[in-house]
């Protein structure tokens, strides 16, 4: 597959590096806006050089071989991070999918799972890192441990503790940022997997497999849960006995129509059985034991079919084969009966709400969309943007909002170079914004400039790779 996937990116990211400048910039006249504290600090000017912050303040000078930006008074933040992605689906996806993420000011995503191999994801990693290829800052967390059959193809597949230990062996040795569990993993396995990630010094992030309680995963010391669902499912006072009632079918063997039918019954059943004041005590848990969670909220929209029209933009960016693969039918939408369908409305509902709950308590969050070209109308980028919006529409202030994709993601990462905060020694992921992000996030959607690792991509860059995208969807 390598010669494929390097043969692509001679598309479309190397016109976008052709009219990048690789000189050092100075940008002047901006607003520097503080995510942790809400502070704005006007007419500042920040030094970048190669891909660092080396100087900020009022009156910052540099010698002549430097691009001067005037930003006339416009905000600076941190670029944006989506958690939760699937960029390696598809042999050529990443030649999309970078850029898509660059013109949303996204300058940094964790992979979660893919079909390449991890030398090819590696590869790809080193070359965005040396400015080869532009794209954003990529971690490589899609280390996927799952039962037999496994869920998708290219799975670590573990049955037993034995099996879980060696795959952990593997991945450590293949240089992961973390051990994925996955959905149908035994309790046994589950934990031999955690209890192995911890002594191989790796995080244990994924899912919560479906026959484990949320409180085995906090006491096992999984850092970081991916999707929302098991929160108010954990939240309902019937969370055991569908654990036990998913057990009992699955110990007999029973086929896969029977077990997605069990699991599908689990909506109604939260909806009856949520408890507000159980809600109040799992989510204490969740904060004191710092189990960060990648809500991918945005997911409901493809249940739901709130999709765009087929000629909106983000669409015809998409590339015109996946765009087709999008209109065929789907397995996870065959899967929503008329019953699920009629609890949907509700069920999402209660989701928010928790969430709200969840973000009050102190639970951490990470911005997170599962954008791949798998999923259909999950979008690279654009997505990131909505799951944002709808944490505003969830009662989350824009500030709060933003804290999820800029301040806790590299921090939850371990970045010795990102901690969200735009100061000296830090890497040059920046986004320029034509007005102030705090009171509407609606501004997100058309940055000024992105500065990913130090390349500057000013509004007529931007303006072009949206055109080299347009042209290549055709």
């Amino acid at each position: 597959m390598t010669r494929i996937w390097i043969g692509a990116l001679v598309g479309c990211l190397t016109l976008i590096i052709a009219t990048v400048s690789k000189a050092d910039v100075l940008l002047s006249n901006v607003v520097i806006v503080d995510l942790e504290t809400g502070s704005l600090s006007p007419g500042q000017s920040v030094l970048i050089e190669g891909n660092r912050i080396t100087a900020i303040g009022p009156g910052i000078t540099s010698n002549e071989n430097v691009d001067r930006v005037d930003a006339g008074g416009r905000f600076l933040i941190p670029g944006l991070w989506d958690s939760h992605v699937h960029i390696f689906s598809s042999a050529t996806e990443p030649d999309t999918a970078l850029a898509l993420y660059l013109i949303n000011g996204v300058t940094g995503i964790r992979d979660m799972g893919a079909l390449w191999p991890i030398t090819e994801q590696k590869a790809l990693q080193a070359r965005i890192e040396s400015g080869e290829v532009l794209g954003p800052r990529l971690i490589l967390s899609g280390a996927w441990v799952d039962a037999a059959p496994g869920s998708w193809p290219g799975m670590f597949l573990a049955n037993t503790p034995d099996e879980a230990r060696a795959a952990v062996a593997q991945i450590a040795d293949e240089g992961w940022a973390a051990v994925k569990s996955y959905s149908m993993l035994d309790a046994q396995t589950y934990r031999a997997l955690a209890e192995a990630a911890t002594e191989a010094g790796l995080p244990l992030v994924g899912h919560i497999p479906e026959r484990v309680a949320l409180e085995t995963a906090i006491l096992v010391g999984q850092t970081g849960m991916e999707h929302f669902g098991r929160i108010p499912m954990a939240c309902s006072s019937a969370e055991a006995q569908m654990l036990v009632d998913l057990r009992t079918v699955m110990a007999d063997d029973a086929n896969l129509d029977t077990v997605f039918a069990v699991m599908a019954e689990r909506n109604g059943i939260i909806l009856d059985t949520w408890d507000a004041k159980l809600c109040t005590s799992v989510l204490a848990r969740m904060a004191e034991a710092g189990l960060h969670v990648s809500p991918t909220l945005v997911v409901a929209d493809f249940y739901t079919r709130n999709w765009p029209t087929a000629d909106a933009p983000r669409m015809l960016m998409i590339p015109a084969a996946v765009r087709e693969a999008w209109g065929q039918p789907d397995f996870r939408l065959a899967a929503m009966t008329d019953e699920l369908l009629a609890l949907a409305n509700d069920s999402i509902a209660l989701d928010r709400r928790t969430f709200t709950m969840a973000h009050d308590a102190g639970v951490p969050i990470l911005a997170s969309s599962d954008a791949s070209f798998a999923n259909p109308y999950l979008f690279h980028g654009f997505s990131l943007l909505d799951e944002l919006d709808i944490y505003v529409a969830a009662g989350l202030t824009p500030r709060e909002a933003l804290f999820t994709a800029v301040v806790a993601p590299p921090r939850f990462f371990g970045l010795q170079d990102q901690d969200g905060t735009i100061s000296v020694g830090r890497r040059a992921d920046l986004v320029l914004l034509d007005a102030n992000p705090l009171e509407n996030l609606a501004v997100l959607r058309r940055p000024q400039a992105v500065i990913a690792g130090g390349a500057l991509l000013d509004r007529e860059t931007l303006d072009k790779i949206e055109a080299d995208l347009l042209e290549a969807g055709e």
